[in-house]
């Protein structure tokens, strides 16, 4: 299932509407990049809005915020805009912080080992000015594009530091997301009633396999365009 497709003309993200015949709930899949065209964010932003309930993500830590330089340095080189925050008016949906805290992901970021936390924290500040200086938005596609099962690169290019980053950065959060979506799913629904989840598209793999297991189907889908080329 393409969850961000590139071609030549440019980077969309595909969304889903996911309902269960036992659960009054339906689920919407919005994933997500973290630069795009303002009209993408306000696009997502609005159907987002038309849901009982939105979940998000974002960890406000310093550590979280030395890693995201690597495209909210280069966003303007590309003619783009780093993903605003979802804001729900009054009359908005109820919005879910789903994500870490930022003392709890400080926590599990320090369980990673030293010598790549350093590694890291030395990489980041040079890929961004590389990305800053000479990034284009078709090195941006390149690697833009996501199904929802591992690609054969993301499989051989394993290792135990890129395990290490990916369980603090992904599986922990995923873990918590998923948590906010069962206490979601738990709360009782007449029929109609509707939760939408806003999230990097890398997360959204694990949601997949949850509603997939929950007897969740597509229902509905389409295409939100990125940028173009």
């Amino acid at each position: 299932m393409q969850l961000i497709e590139t071609s030549a003309l440019g980077v969309r993200s595909a969304w889903f509407r996911f309902a269960c015949r036992d659960n009054g709930w339906s689920v919407s899949l919005y994933p997500m990049i973290h630069v795009g065209e303002p009209a993408f964010y306000e696009a997502v932003y609005r159907a987002a809005a038309a849901h009982d309930v939105v979940l998000v993500e974002g960890v406000r830590s310093a550590v979280s915020r030395h890693l995201t330089r690597t495209y909210r340095w280069s966003a303007k080189r590309y003619g783009l805009i780093v993903q605003p925050r979802f804001e729900a008016g009054p009359e908005g949906p109820r919005v879910v912080q789903a994500d870490l805290s930022r003392h709890e992901f400080d926590v599990e970021w320090k369980r990673i080992p030293l010598w790549i936390r350093a590694l890291v924290n030395l990489m980041v500040p040079f890929v961004a000015l590389a990305l800053r200086w000479s990034g284009t938005r078709e090195s941006l596609a390149a690697t833009a594009e996501l199904e929802d099962r591992k690609s054969q690169r993301e499989i051989l290019g394993w290792n135990p530091a890129v395990g290490a980053l990916s369980r603090t950065i992904l599986d922990v959060r995923d873990q918590r997301l998923l948590e906010r979506l069962a206490a979601i799913l738990a709360e009782p629904a007449d029929e109609g009633r509707s939760v939408a989840i806003v999230y990097g598209a890398a997360h959204m793999r694990a949601v997949l396999k949850e509603l997939r297991r929950r007897g969740f189907q597509v229902v509905d889908s389409g295409w939100f365009g990125i940028f173009d080329l």
